[in-house]
């Protein structure tokens, strides 16, 4: 699904160089001219080196084909200043390089790759029209069949149901403080971290009614406590009710299907309870027992000065917590899985 701008794009009128469409770019040094709509850009870290890998973005030509861009770090600063998410640009000068296969955002098998000499400028007095932006869904059977591959972000749209008890037609109240603490925010089973989860909170507040529609961009499966649950990554975007024409339409879907809403137990999607330490081991010993998260409060007996902090890791799914070197007292400890 695509949106078309509204009013004319900022596009140049000249023309003197040898355009190449997306759909044509091959592998190698490029140097002929691109012509595209910035839709988003955003740092790729590595998660555990700490390092940054780049700036990645997600762009669209006047045929509508997505791809992917890519600014290595040492060039950052260059193009940076002149980057605008919305803006139409056109680059001469770039290396075509194989996309990557690990959480991808566009199914096109290149990348583009800004290189040393590659020139970016914004596009103006052309009325060519650019659209704004595109969507690729996916059903629940292919989101399962991907499930921890690290394979491509898909798009998620579908209707929000608190689960912390408070009801979706008043104005709930959101704690910036707490959503910081737990460094993420649950909508059915959708986790949101870090950017993604400020960016829905200051959203979701800025709207005189509740929002009940949700559209989250780039998404990756994985298995949380042994059921699929779809995590933001650096590269998601949220849309909300009326902001985009997916959103829209399945707001007026939503609208002539009252019953879909009661359809979801939230008891199902999350379940909060108090589990003492020997419960947790008790639970863990079972032959039985399935994947689970404990989220426990723990109380700071005492910390050793001077040592260095380190990681508890799930030895499965490697999720990671910092935590410095203390003994705890025995009622609770922070734990993960």
């Amino acid at each position: 699904m695509a949106m078309k701008p509204h009013g004319k794009s900022i596009v140049s009128s000249d023309y003197d160089e040898k355009v190449v469409f997306f759909k044509d770019l091959s592998l190698g040094h490029q140097e002929s001219q691109l012509r595209f709509r910035l839709i988003h850009f955003w740092e790729a870290w590595n998660p555990l080196k700490k390092t940054l890998i780049g700036m990645e973005m997600l762009l669209i030509d006047e045929k509508g084909t997505l791809i992917q861009g890519f600014v290595s770090p040492g060039r950052i600063k260059k193009y940076l200043p002149d980057m605008k998410r919305g803006f139409v640009y056109k680059l001469n000068n770039f290396y075509g390089s194989r996309n990557k296969a690990v959480f991808r955002v566009a199914d096109h098998t290149v990348t583009v790759s800004f290189s040393w000499n590659s020139e970016l400028s914004v596009l103006r007095d052309c009325h060519i029209p650019f659209d704004e932006d595109s969507f690729r869904f996916h059903s629940y059977e292919e989101f399962q069949a991907n499930c921890d591959l690290k394979g491509d972000l898909y798009d998620v749209v579908g209707h929000m149901k608190l689960v912390n008890g408070q009801s979706i037609v008043e104005a709930p109240v959101l704690d910036e403080v707490e959503i910081a603490k737990a460094r993420r925010v649950t909508v059915m089973k959708l986790y949101l971290w870090d950017q993604a989860a400020r960016d829905f909170c200051k959203k979701f507040k800025s709207y005189e009614r509740t929002p009940t529609v949700l559209l989250v961009t780039t998404v990756n499966t994985k298995t949380l406590g042994g059921t699929l649950a779809l995590t933001s990554m650096s590269s998601s975007r949220v849309f909300m009710d009326y902001d985009v024409q997916p959103t829209i339409d399945y707001f007026a879907w939503l609208g002539a299907n009252p019953d879909i809403a009661e359809q979801v137990n939230a008891e199902i999607v999350t379940k909060r309870e108090t589990m003492t330490i020997g419960e947790i081991f008790s639970y863990i010993k079972q032959e039985t027992a399935k994947d689970a998260f404990f989220e426990c409060t723990a109380t700071i007996d005492d910390v050793v000065h001077g040592s260095s902090w380190y990681y508890i890791a799930c030895s499965g799914c490697h999720s990671a917590r910092p935590n410095p070197t203390a003994r705890l007292a025995p009622s609770a400890f922070p734990n993960r899985d």
